[in-house]
């Protein structure tokens, strides 16, 4: 049955290009206003909203936060998560980043609208993320910069190891991982000592939105059940105002039955979207830029290393997400916000296009990105699927 009440408005916060929203747009809902800091996805969101008003700044400084109440004020849904930064977790994250007042700036704003209901969206991490307590004896600090040493150290470690397998030229050596070992080892034992120096990010989210009202809701999705042709988890966290009930949407799509889960394979639910059913039209298409069909272009080289690359397999041969030639009977790997180092056609020795990307991401092809190659790809890696925010959306839609 249709929804037939255009009515109800949402304020979309760090929207990037609007992925978020689209999904809301999709449902129903009206965009009051619309704010992000980055001129390029503004510029995007403008253009497939002509309709809403987008303020371009950054959500700390009074004057684009009061701005931004003025337009927003009556709305019913605040969508739109923070950055990880914004929550000054620990270890090699800096507490002193100034994006850890973005949290902060954001609740400033729920609590000047009241909407009935919030919408953040963030990494899968996020619900192991832990942040330092703010009250602790020098005792206790000493402890914590112990283990904040160790943990940059370890992520200096990773850093290179995650270099060295996409680069050749990058060695990481049997002396290293046997340091990245012993710090791991030391790490754990002194978390084991030192557990209540640090508090859980979501537990903090929580108790911070209860003081205003909303009963607050976290949940770990995968874009794929939802129609995405695209394992990308992502932490949703809901909340609703005085009463407003908490509900999360039902899986519509679930992963193909090899015959050894009965219940999968009795379920009325579709199968995951392929990589093929997503983009399979486009793979002869040439190419077409206003349509962000755009060719990437490489050395002779590399050109070799693609065309030698097996499906499921990185240009370099490992397994990292950069260069991967996607199988095409599954959902890709999750698309991010690789300025070059995005996915290889499955049959097609070439990388994939934005426009295919933004096929994985569910963006609708009429919906069309401004900037630079470079600036588009950053836009797509970034949003959330327009699919999975329609699903949440008619979720709080059914409530409202």
């Amino acid at each position: 049955m249709k929804y037939k009440n255009t009515a109800i408005k949402v304020i979309d916060l760090f929207s990037g290009c609007g992925g978020l929203n689209e999904g809301f747009r999709e449902a129903g809902f009206k965009t009051a206003v619309s704010n992000d800091i980055w001129e390029p996805a503004g510029k995007t969101f403008s253009r497939n909203n002509k309709d809403s008003k987008f303020i371009l700044g950054d959500i700390t400084q009074k004057k684009i936060r009061d701005n931004i109440i003025k337009y927003g004020k009556g709305s019913d849904v605040l969508i739109g998560g923070p950055p990880c930064q914004a929550y000054s977790m620990a270890g090699a994250r800096d507490v002193d980043d100034p994006r850890g007042k973005l949290f902060k700036d954001y609740v400033k704003i729920v609590k000047a609208i009241k909407p009935k209901y919030f919408v953040m969206e963030n990494v899968k991490g996020l619900m192991s993320m832990e942040h330092d307590k703010t009250t602790l004896n020098k005792n206790d600090q000493k402890k914590l910069d112990k283990i904040k040493k160790l943990e940059n150290k370890k992520n200096e470690f990773l850093l290179k190891r995650k270099r060295s397998k996409n680069t050749p030229k990058v060695k990481f050596t049997k002396s290293e991982e046997k340091q990245l070992e012993e710090i791991k080892q030391k790490l754990a034992e002194e978390r084991k000592l030192t557990s209540s120096l640090r508090v859980k990010v979501t537990e903090t989210i929580k108790k911070r939105f209860l003081s205003l009202g909303y009963d607050v809701q976290i949940k770990v999705l995968n874009a794929a059940d939802y129609g995405v042709p695209q394992k990308r988890q992502r932490v949703i966290v809901i909340g609703g105002l005085d009463g407003y009930p908490v509900n999360f949407p039902e899986e519509t799509y679930k992963e193909k039955s090899n015959g050894k889960n009965l219940e999968l394979f009795k379920s009325n639910l579709l199968d995951w979207v392929t990589v093929k059913q997503a983009i399979d039209d486009l793979k002869n298409k040439p190419e077409n830029i206003p349509f962000n069909h755009i060719f990437n272009k490489c050395g002779k080289d590399f050109q070799r290393k693609i065309n030698k690359t097996p499906i499921g397999r990185t240009v370099y041969g490992g397994f990292s997400d950069a260069y991967f030639r996607c199988p095409p009977n599954e959902p890709s790997r999750t698309v991010k916000e690789n300025h070059g180092g995005v996915f290889i056609h499955y049959e097609k020795n070439r990388f994939m296009t934005p426009r295919e990307l933004a096929r994985l991401q569910s963006f609708k092809d009429n919906f069309i990105f401004e900037g630079s190659k470079s600036q588009i790809l950053v836009q797509i890696g970034n949003a959330v699927p327009p699919k999975l925010g329609y699903n949440i959306a008619n979720t709080l839609k059914e409530n409202l």
